[in-house]
């Protein structure tokens, strides 16, 4: 059975990237985007941030898949959406562990304030997130009815955001930014409070191609950390992650995205890396 310190180190890496950069659809326009990430990890960053290996030959993986959307409102308001289903799997020498699920649905509004230059945009997004599951189960594996691994912490809450997105020729040419940073609060006794960044930098290779890198980062914080909680999901933890992509495009309204990532620093959560494909369709 896995040790209750261990079983909240899992879900919490599922807060990915955008799929898009911060522009603008326009009234009455849609973008949608399907995406599938692998990710594994075979050990943790404990509470001082050391490096510790699964027990037993321990592995982790996860298997998600997500539809993302936005539509136009209006000329600076749109309404944003992601569903995700998660497919998750702890292993150990004679143990397996395994969930599948709906994940934490997100919805809400972004706002686009006129600006001058056309080519750069300033946002204000607020949304809600809703869990579309239970961290409960019957089964003879629970820990105090838990199964890991989670999906997440099984609690409303909000999120609050600015972005700055556009194309900066004066630089580089063909290249475009996107960067944004937030707030989150799950409505619990237990939390809990994330902060996080998440920024994009990329370059038109041709008409076709292009290149991006992207930073991503979460501060987790609770009074309740995976010692003290009741349910022994992990609450307070960290971590910064680095990606690096291609895109093609293949038609007038669609772009094919590919990526690898890698986790390089982080606090109470696991240490792993893995791909991730998905689609831009704009219609």
């Amino acid at each position: 059975m896995l040790s209750k310190g261990l079983l909240g180190l899992f879900f919490v890496l599922f807060l990915l990237p955008k799929a898009k950069a911060g522009f603008p659809l326009g009234q009455g326009h849609w973008m949608l985007s399907p995406t599938y990430n692998y990710y594994s990890a075979s050990g943790y960053w404990n509470s001082s941030k050391l490096f510790t290996p699964y027990a037993n030959n321990g592995r982790f993986s996860s298997n998600y898949f997500g539809l993302y959307g936005t539509y136009g409102i209006s000329r600076n308001t749109e309404f944003y959406f992601n569903v995700p289903v998660v497919v998750q799997t702890y292993s150990e020498t004679n143990l397996l562990n395994q969930k599948a699920s709906l994940g934490d649905v997100t919805m809400g509004l972004s706002f686009y304030p006129a600006q001058n230059d056309i080519d750069k945009h300033f946002s204000i997004s607020g949304g809600i997130i809703i869990p579309l599951y239970q961290n409960s189960s019957n089964t003879p594996s629970s820990l105090n009815g838990v199964t890991a691994p989670y999906v997440g912490f099984g609690a409303l809450g909000a999120e609050a955001k600015l972005g700055y997105a556009g194309n900066a020729p004066n630089f580089i040419k063909n290249c475009y930014f996107d960067v944004s940073a937030g707030l989150r609060q799950y409505f619990s006794a237990m939390g809990p409070t994330q902060i996080f960044f998440d920024g994009t930098f990329g370059v038109g290779i041709d008409e076709n191609w292009k290149i991006y890198g992207n930073l991503n980062a979460v501060n987790s914080t609770s009074n309740y950390q995976n010692s003290s909680s009741t349910d022994g999901v992990n609450r307070d933890f960290g971590y910064f992650r680095m990606t690096a992509g291609v895109g093609r495009k293949l038609g007038e309204t669609t772009q094919l995205f590919g990526s690898i990532f890698q986790d390089v620093s982080g606090r109470n959560t696991g240490r792993g890396s893995g791909f991730s494909l998905f689609l831009v369709i704009k219609f």
